[in-house]
């Protein structure tokens, strides 16, 4: 897909083709069921160094996400030890997604506007295909040599996903004054 950009009255530029979601995700990511234990899904997270992992059904449906914050929060309101703590218990039932289809701006605007860094990919039926985030399109720009703000300008613009998903830690009024 190629994007006109009015730049005055009667001049317009083209500016290059968009990447779409299949060229840039990572293909069969890792991911967990409801039913799993939490011990289970930490391991998984601390031995690939990720923060969250798709949750899917039996037909590999994306029913939610989990991340190391809903873990935290989890914990700190129960009393269940990690290995009877199950995963339904802990994680957010709702995943925002793209499709393979995608194009990288429509993840970007997805994941600015939901303040999310990372969105399953999946298929019409709502099967999980893979995973793209934030700094999977960085990383991916970087290793073809592309210069991703001339591909992406205006809102869906690495820097303000970036600053929105940055920004959402701001709900909180933290004192760190007092620490010591």
């Amino acid at each position: 897909m190629v994007i006109s950009v009015p730049l005055k009255i009667g001049k317009i530029i083209k500016s290059k083709k968009m990447k779409k979601i299949k060229e840039i995700m990572v293909d069969e990511p890792r991911h967990c069921e409801k039913s799993q234990s939490v011990q289970s899904v930490v391991t998984e997270m601390s031995k690939s160094n990720i923060g969250s992992l798709p949750v899917v059904d039996k037909n590999k449906k994306v029913i939610g996400v989990i991340t190391d914050r809903d873990i935290c929060v989890g914990l700190s309101n129960t009393n269940k030890p990690l290995t009877e703590l199950k995963v339904h218990e802990v994680m957010s039932t709702q995943a925002h997604t793209c499709t393979p289809e995608d194009d990288a701006s429509t993840a970007l605007k997805i994941m600015r506007t939901k303040k999310v860094g990372r969105l399953p990919v999946v298929d019409k039926d709502g099967r999980l295909k893979g995973i793209v985030s934030l700094n999977g399109i960085v990383r991916h720009h970087h290793e073809n040599n592309e210069k991703v703000e001339e591909q992406y300008t205006g809102e869906e613009n690495v820097m303000n996903t970036l600053h929105a998903i940055a920004d959402r830690n701001h709900r909180y009024n933290y004192n760190f004054e007092n620490i010591e």
